[in-house]
């Protein structure tokens, strides 16, 4: 294998979904966008849509019975056999020759076919490697990676065809029941003991050379590989981001990011979400009043007061009570919800869930471990466990924020004034600039708060930009660990701060009238009254119901 070669930093890695009949649901991730096909074969699509709008995730209309996401675009197969393409076509991958195919397979630059009648494969698009001179012969299966291409055989041999820089095209001797082409990695399941097979770059683990498991499918993507074990487990090796900790029927590894489906259709995905490739449309367009981001979960007051959770839910912190809600504040494993009669409850686990004071409130602000009210009097009180001195001061107040960690708090008093208490080390969190706000938020190491005149001031740690505030007015600002985002006055979003590393700082077009930032992910109501959600969604805490 050379050294001197430097991997490549294009990004294909889909994986081909099985075909499937309608009535049975698929989901395929591509370069930057996920595909998911309905019981009824209808595609749907997210994600980064291309350069110039080359349309990857603008499927056509009409039923499919398989699908391949590509790099920028995108393969289905029809009921008829015919194949369809859409996205990019600079090197030709989305002009599908005429004929009858049976399974369809979407790389960086090409694609790759089986024929129905003799299962001959044929390849079309970029050539650069010979990634599209598909040997003669049939096969049984059919793979298309970032410049290389492989099959079966009907005796289970592998052959792979293309870029061979890294030895992926290099088949070790056996035979073989599924394989699956990643970026310049191939992993294949073995057919005597089930195990898997891998060969290519294995920078950072994405292509062990054996795993002793039995395995019952297996896809490869940029840096990452899954499988699904014959009882239904995933195990993935590679780029470290969270694997389903539920059982899964399908899983599919794309560029960043990686989606799955369960027994019953249900999705959900981890890793990169910066174009949203991992939060699929809102399927039932219910309207929000407001929402609130926890660690890994999320709840949303809906505009008839009811409140809906989705994402984690081991300690119960996503299972709301029944009954009407003015406001919610989703915290680390437990939530807490001002009634409509201005009482208090909390669901979820920990200390933190002791029992609320007695009276009425009129807002409510949930940390890690504590949770800080203003009664309807204006009264700050906090209860839970790791106090400390986070002991609100006396003075009436109109908002407060104490929703990232136990060590510190703030509030807007009735002068407009900023008052911050308990930890506040040298980043200076809780010591406030004068002047007069509107609202506050607090982060992790630092506060962020809108002033009167709609600007906005940060304080704290800057580490990742998160104090360094843009410019312009708006109309609310959020304050997640190391990144923020708020509504600007014309409705648009701005975040800033972070590493952005699973696109929480990265909000989608639109307009919105509230937001919510915590740690990996960002939730906002927009102004249709619509939640959408960007983000860390490994929980599915990105994915409203």
């Amino acid at each position: 294998m050379p050294t001197s070669t430097p991997e490549p930093t294009l990004t294909p890695t889909p994986t081909p979904a099985p075909p499937t009949a309608p009535g049975h649901s698929a989901v395929t991730a591509g370069g930057k966008h996920t595909c998911r096909l309905d019981a009824d074969g209808i595609a749907t699509c997210w994600g980064a849509n291309g350069d110039a709008d080359k349309g990857q995730a603008d499927p056509p209309d009409g039923a499919f019975i398989a699908i391949s996401a590509g790099y920028e675009h995108t393969c289905g197969l029809l009921p008829d056999g015919t194949v369809l393409c859409w996205g990019d076509n600079s090197d030709g991958q989305s002009n599908a020759p005429a004929g009858n195919y049976s399974a369809i397979a979407a790389g960086h630059g090409h694609t790759c076919a089986l024929n129905d009648s003799d299962g001959a494969a044929v390849c079309w698009g970029s050539n650069e490697y010979g990634q599209t001179n598909a040997p003669s012969g049939a096969l049984t299966a059919i793979t298309a990676g970032g410049e290389h291409s492989c099959g079966l055989r009907e005796d289970g041999v592998a052959v792979c065809w293309g870029d061979d820089h890294y030895g992926q095209s290099g088949v070790p001797a056996g035979e073989y029941v599924a394989i699956s082409a990643g970026f310049a990695h191939t992993c294949a399941i073995r057919q005597d003991d089930g195990g898997i097979t891998c060969w290519g770059t294995n920078a950072g683990g994405r292509a062990p050379a054996s795993i002793d498991e039995r395995f019952a499918s297996v896809s490869a993507g940029k840096q990452r590989t899954c499988a699904i074990t014959n009882e239904g487990a995933t195990r993935c090796w590679g780029s470290r981001y969270d694997r389903p900790a539920i059982p899964v029927a399908s899983i599919s590894v794309g560029d960043g990011h990686t989606c799955w489906l369960d027994g019953e259709g249900r999705f959900g995905c981890d890793g990169s979400n910066r174009y949203g490739e991992s939060t699929p449309p809102n399927p039932t367009a219910d309207t929000y009043a407001s929402v609130s981001v926890g660690l890994a979960h999320t709840c949303g007051v809906r505009t008839d007061k009811t409140v809906v959770c989705w994402g984690a839910n081991s300690n119960g912190e996503a299972a709301p009570p029944e009954g009407t809600f003015q406001s919610i504040s989703a915290g680390i494993e437990h939530t807490c919800g001002v009634r409509t009669d201005g009482r208090v409850i909390c669901w979820g686990s920990g200390e933190e869930l002791a029992l609320p004071p007695r009276g009425r409130f009129r807002s409510i602000s949930t940390s890690g471990g504590h949770t800080c009210g203003i009664r309807t009097d204006g009264i700050v009180v906090c209860w839970g466990y790791g106090l400390g001195d986070v002991v609100p001061p006396e003075g009436t107040f109109l908002s407060i924020s104490a929703k990232y960690n136990e060590r510190h708090a703030c509030g807007v008093r009735t002068d407009g004034s900023v008052t911050c208490w308990g930890e506040n080390n040298a980043d200076g969190r809780a010591t406030p600039p004068e002047g007069a706000f509107q609202s506050v938020s607090t982060g992790s190491h630092h506060t962020c708060g809108v002033r009167k005149d709609g600007t906005v001031a940060c304080w704290g740690s800057n580490e990742y930009g998160q104090a360094a505030p843009p410019e312009g007015t708006f109309k609310m600002v959020s304050a997640g660990q190391e990144h923020n985002c708020g509504v600007r006055t014309d409705g648009t979003v701005a975040c800033w701060g972070g590493h952005n590393e699973h696109g929480e700082a990265t909000p989608p077009q639109g307009t919105f009238k509230s937001i919510s930032a915590l740690l990996g992910h960002t939730c906002g109501v927009q102004t249709d009254g619509l939640v959408v959600c960007w983000g860390l969604n490994q929980e599915g805490q990105a994915t409203p119901p």
